[in-house]
């Protein structure tokens, strides 16, 4: 607002009263227009005679002299609905969690549970057929992961994986878990890798996952999975580093060691990468191994 002296003030209040003696009403209030323009401020509503927003606008509710907000408008009727899963956030669980609360894990903000299902050649999760079906009728999606035994023929555990895991069109692509060299491990783990890969993908028709730690990946193997969706797992951090060959990650494994409730021991907590799309972490019905639900 612009202010005057009182000089002028009065000079301008007292021509305005001589112009304005004998008006009728509606030349009155052209004259009051007149004023406040002179005065430099703006009439208000009830000055000029406009209506309010909730005259002109019905349903629409004006705000109290006391600065109360207008409430808030209805949601857009006709908009799509979210996707009934966008796999947010997730867990990942084994026989080492304990006894699991399947109903309060749901009821929390997770979208999604990977499981580990078997290890090396021989070894299954005990936990595995129990969570498996745990899960689905929890609602939540499902997926599974091998972890990858360095030494053990590359084949032969993706024939254990393949025959232990009953996967069905909706969960979550596999996984393979590889974090861990052991002492007898032959040479080319590259090629080793690749081929329990190949494995996977001829079966289900998608290129599984692979789930790794940055300094492990860097170490033992080279830039050439890159066309293969990453789980890296890094802590304590606001952005896990890529491993070569990779420009961005699909999960990122960002804590360990969690308290969840619902779960009797730790837990490790997972999210997904804003820009992937959801479903393309999902098997859809048109490759072997995956029958309808």
């Amino acid at each position: 607002m612009r202010w005057l002296d009182t000089a002028t003030l009065g000079w301008r209040l007292s021509s305005v009263g001589r112009s304005v003696s004998g008006l009728g009403t509606r030349q009155l209030t052209a004259a009051l227009l007149a004023a406040s323009l002179i005065l430099g401020c703006s009439p208000t509503a009830e000055d000029s005679g406009a209506s309010s927003s909730a005259d002109t606008n019905p349903g629409v509710e004006a705000p109290s002299e006391r600065g109360a907000e207008p409430a808030a408008a209805p949601a857009v009727t006709g908009a799509p609905s979210p996707p009934p899963n966008p796999l947010r956030h997730g867990i990942d669980l084994s026989v080492h969690s304990g006894t699991i609360d399947w109903a309060a894990l749901a009821a929390q903000d997770f979208d999604f549970v990977y499981l580990k299902a078997t290890e090396g050649v021989d070894l299954a999760d005990p936990a595995f057929a129990e969570h498996w079906s745990a899960a689905a009728e929890a609602g939540l999606a499902r997926g599974a992961y091998h972890f990858f035994v360095t030494e053990d023929d590359p084949i032969a555990q993706a024939e254990f994986f393949i025959s232990t895991v009953p996967m069905v069109a909706g969960d979550l692509i596999p996984v393979v878990d590889i974090e861990v060299i052991g002492h007898d491990t032959p040479t080319r783990l590259v090629e080793r890798l690749r081929q329990f890969l190949k494995r996977l993908e001829g079966h289900y028709g998608v290129r599984p996952m692979i789930y790794t730690s940055p300094n492990f990946w860097s170490r033992h193997l080279d830039a050439s999975f890159g066309d293969h969706p990453l789980w890296i797992a890094e802590y304590g951090v606001d952005e896990p580093r890529i491993p070569s060959g990779w420009s961005a990650w699909t999960l990122w494994q960002y804590a360990d060691d969690s308290d969840v409730r619902g779960v009797e021991k730790d837990a490790d907590l997972n999210r997904r990468h804003g820009d992937v799309d959801p479903a393309a972490l999902r098997l859809a019905a048109t490759a072997p191994g995956r029958p309808q639900p």
